[in-house]
């Protein structure tokens, strides 16, 4: 349904763009129920003005007892599938930015900022679903006033006349009054952010926070000013809708005041209908309420719309190099025998937009079935060249190639489906995601074989507990890399936690296991004790590497007999 241009608000478009759900019923359950309202007064009114001939009648009581049953079903009816439209749309509007995050590439979504998606998603989107019923509940109300007023110019064409001047004058200041109410919303988003993004600091850095007493102190004073600004922030805003409140109330009581003092004295005739006139006014106070109540609701509704709007557009821009018109299947480079690079750069941007580290050029090749180290000192790059490696960033310059073929974004996803990685910063997940026809008895020998089946299991279809010691949760993680069974893997640091005992079963027994299974692994390691394991040993300095310039490490046992042949040659 298109809306009628009178309804054209950014939340009814929201809600008709995400479901399609808004229709006509709705406004006739409106209609109805303002309508009925208003009928209710209009035979109180009747019933209490017939009590000088012998009233109220029957068909009076029977005329209310219709419009009240009407007017709870009409009410009834606007208020659950208002609210039902909306957690539709809201459902609606986070599956579709949950699947262009989930399609997004890794620097586009780190540009974004995982604070900014939190927000936008979580807690912002219950705004919208908090605001419905009231929304919709005024717009019941504002129907009513329109009857209502038309039964007051039925009944004194000069008091009807003073209230649409009252009320032309309320609303326009209280318009007048919403830019600062809009803007203190906007400072309050940015300063709620800020807030979060320090409460997750300090959630994520407890440990470091727990054993350092001064820097837990200047994270905890961040945190307080944060939280001070957030409540200056909101403190501004609930005075202002406060000082809305105030004046709704009292422009009420002056309205009542000119009825009662002012339009007696203007027009001899109104005198017989005073009483009226003023019981219709005070039934018009709860509506007026409602509607004024909605208005900087609208606003913030709106801000909310337009951050969604915002945060959608930024993940379009960055999904602008995927080409789904032609996405290669997933098993196109099953039987790949390498992979080149060929003059690879990539460069992060600084905040304020100039360059920053710049990784490349990078070139040579990754063949199938070798295990390959990387080494290098912190910042060298080596952490954002498994990152080109898996696809997860993308070159600036140069290219990647699988065999013949060019890396582009139609086959991006068929050539990330080679890789089962483990990085610093992974994540586990209790359930084996991905996986399909899961053999229980398989998952517990491996965690047997990672000596981590006292510390958990795997139960109805998850792991029963994720809460492991580091070393234990990089063992968990090799088991889902495992059960995974990809081509080729990346571990960043997976033995670094680890005590000696599995640290040597992992490079003397795992790797070349996998290696016989013919895998290709891409392990960071500073363990040089175990460098002959490696078929090659890469070393990553300032960003640069020379994929095809690898130094060979003979085994400890090797290297003893040569230091005692250099000892004897000197001799």
């Amino acid at each position: 349904m298109n809306l009628p241009s009178f309804l054209k608000l950014k939340y009814l478009d929201f809600l008709q763009k995400e479901t399609q759900a808004l229709d006509y019923r709705l406004l006739v359950f409106l209609a109805v129920a303002g309508a009925c309202n208003a009928l209710v007064l209009a035979v109180i009114n009747t019933s209490v003005e017939s009590m000088n001939d012998g009233g109220p009648y029957w068909k009076h009581f029977f005329v209310f007892s219709l419009a009240i049953i009407l007017f709870a079903y009409s009410l009834r009816y606007i208020l659950f599938h208002s609210s039902r439209i909306a957690e539709e749309a809201i459902c609606s509007v986070r599956m579709r930015l949950a699947d262009k995050i989930r399609h997004c590439d890794l620097a586009a979504l780190e540009a974004i900022g995982e604070v900014d998606i939190h927000s936008r998603v979580s807690r912002e989107t219950q705004t919208i679903v908090q605001a419905t019923q009231p929304f919709f509940s005024a717009g019941q109300a504002a129907i009513m006033i329109l009857f209502i007023t038309l039964y007051i110019a039925k009944e004194s064409p000069a008091a009807v006349l003073l209230c649409l001047i009252m009320i032309i004058f309320g609303i326009g200041t209280h318009l007048r009054a919403l830019k600062p109410y809009e803007e203190g919303l906007a400072e309050a988003s940015k300063r709620e952010d800020t807030l979060f993004s320090t409460l997750t600091g300090l959630l994520r850095g407890f440990k470091e926070l727990r054993i350092n007493t001064l820097k837990s102190d200047d994270v905890f004073g961040e945190f307080g000013t944060a939280a001070g600004r957030v409540r200056d922030s909101r403190t501004f805003l609930n005075e202002l809708f406060s000082n809305n409140i105030v004046f709704a109330d009292t422009f009420f009581k002056l309205w009542m005041g000119g009825v009662v003092f002012i339009l007696p004295v203007i027009s001899t005739s109104f005198t017989g209908t005073v009483a009226k006139v003023i019981s219709s006014l005070l039934f018009l106070i709860g509506p007026l309420s409602s509607v004024v109540y909605v208005i900087p609701l609208i606003s913030q509704i709106d801000f909310t719309v337009d951050n969604l709007a915002r945060l959608e557009t930024a993940l379009d821009k960055a999904l602008e190099r995927r080409d789904d018109s032609r996405t290669a299947p997933l098993d196109l480079f099953a039987d790949f025998k390498q992979i080149s690079f060929r003059h690879v750069r990539f460069s992060y941007t600084n905040p304020d937009g100039s360059p920053g580290f710049e990784v490349g050029p990078i070139d040579g090749d990754i063949r199938r079935g070798e295990v390959l180290f990387l080494i290098g000192g912190n910042g060298s790059g080596k952490t954002t060249f498994m990152k080109l490696l898996a696809a997860l960033y993308h070159p600036n310059e140069g290219s990647i190639r699988v065999d013949d073929t060019d890396l582009t974004p139609a086959n991006t996803q068929a050539y990330q489906n080679l890789f089962s990685a483990i990085f610093s910063d992974f994540h586990l997940f209790d359930k084996l995601h991905g996986l399909r026809n899961i053999d229980p008895a398989r998952v517990d020998k491996l965690l047997n074989l990672m000596d981590i089946s006292r510390k958990t299991a795997y139960q109805e279809d998850r792991f029963t507990n994720l809460n492991l010691s580091t070393g234990q949760r990089k063992r968990l993680a090799l088991v889902v890399t495992f059960l995974e069974d990809k081509p080729v893997y990346i571990f960043d640091e997976v033995a670094a936690d680890q005590d000696p005992e599995f640290r040597r079963y992992f490079y003397e027994t795992l790797v070349p296991e996998l290696k016989s299974a013919g895998k290709t692994l891409v392990i960071v390691s500073h363990d040089d004790r175990y460098f002959h394991v490696a078929d090659r040993v890469l070393k990553m300095d300032f960003g640069k590497l020379d994929l095809n310039n690898h130094t060979h490490f003979p085994r400890p046992d090797q290297r003893s007999h040569a230091n005692e042949r250099h000892s004897k040659q000197e001799k």
